[in-house]
């Protein structure tokens, strides 16, 4: 007989459990504890992007810890056999500004390629489907253009885009300043009501992390910091706490 699952985990989209990730980090050494509600926006500072970008690459199952346990919805994906980790993988959005675009495609394959490969759907026809998407994000006039000739924030935006297109259950983004990557743009102002909206749907749950994310404090459920003893949770400025509500799709 199975050992009961924890309410804990499968009412969470994400715990982390005594983990030790790939590269040690400064601020926070470990081991590393964390649990987000199913419906959850959390943010966590205190974290270089580079830091931000370890942290979420590895709770995003793209690599490996040295020890602990993650999971996603009640499920260690890691114990699941390869063939089994794609359908819950693209139920994961993971953005960094260390992650690229393909350079011989456009903008508009590049932001429908997971969809097209997964339906056989053109790029032209995906692309009028999520036209509200391209729009929101400012990147409906760049369509035909080649990363090579697009601006930093447009690039940066795409990669958000090439997530946001596959409807995920959960984000998990890194947000970087012009100190930690060169020309890093502002993404807040485009960012912000995409999120918002996301949230208020209730789609699933959004955990940003990185060195800047005051300009989300208005519309997120939960601020953390990192500290060399495990999380400080911080109030978030102007705003009422208010509870988290569990809510599971049905797997």
């Amino acid at each position: 007989m199975k050992a009961a699952v924890p309410a804990e985990v499968l009412q969470s989209s994400l715990l982390l459990e005594n983990l030790v990730l790939p590269e040690a980090l400064d601020s926070c050494p470990g081991p590393i504890n964390l649990t987000v509600g199913l419906q959850e926006f959390l943010l966590i500072e205190g974290l270089s992007a580079l830091e931000a970008d370890v942290l979420l690459r590895t709770a995003a199952t793209l690599r490996r810890p040295v020890a602990g346990r993650i999971y996603h919805w009640g499920r260690d994906l890691f114990a699941l056999p390869r063939r089994s980790l794609y359908p819950w993988r693209k139920r994961l959005a993971f953005v960094s500004p260390w992650q690229s675009l393909l350079p011989r495609l456009t903008l508009l394959e590049n932001v429908t390629l997971p969809l097209t490969l997964a339906t056989g759907r053109s790029a032209p026809e995906l692309g009028r489907q999520h036209q509200a998407l391209l729009e929101q994000l400012s990147l409906a006039e760049y369509q035909s253009s080649y990363p090579g000739e697009l601006p930093a924030r447009v690039q940066h935006l795409a990669l958000w885009a090439r997530e946001m297109i596959q409807q995920p259950l959960l984000i998990l983004g890194v947000l970087a300043g012009q100190e930690e990557v060169y020309g890093a743009p502002v993404l807040a102002p485009h960012l912000l009501p995409l999120l918002e909206d996301y949230h208020r749907q209730g789609r699933g749950a959004i955990v940003l992390a990185g060195p800047f994310l005051d300009w989300a404090y208005p519309v997120a459920d939960r601020r953390l910091s990192c500290r060399e003893n495990g999380w400080e949770e911080r109030p978030l400025p102007g705003r009422r706490q208010h509870p988290l509500i569990n809510y599971l799709k049905v797997l």
